[in-house]
């Protein structure tokens, strides 16, 4: 596998794939083949707690696709966490703020 570009969306999906995983968190990045349905970039298992993000290149305001809207809304609807990530620093407070929310 190459090196992902510096500052690109693919190195920030592997910065955080690696954090994630370094935290315990179950990642799986499934390979968009173009049959059935579409997901985002990442569904991620963590504590207990489920969260689909959708990476984008960071310094943008780059929005999600109308597909991967739909993908994080069903997400919400079914009492998951979302995120749009736009650098490793959404992921950690992502997670943080969820933690704090599901914390007794």
């Amino acid at each position: 596998m190459a090196t992902p570009k510096k500052g690109s969306e693919s190195e920030l999906k592997a910065d955080y794939r690696k954090w994630l995983r370094e935290q315990g968190a179950y990642v799986f990045s499934p390979v968009q083949m173009g049959m059935g349905k579409t997901t985002v970039d990442d569904l991620v298992c963590w504590r207990g707690l489920f969260l689909a993000i959708e990476a984008k290149k960071p310094g943008t305001k780059n929005k999600p696709t109308p597909n991967q809207k739909t993908t994080l809304q069903e997400v919400s609807a079914a009492g998951g966490a979302t995120l749009v990530a736009y650098s490793l620093e959404d992921v950690k407070a992502r997670l943080r703020a969820m933690h704090q929310y599901t914390a007794p």
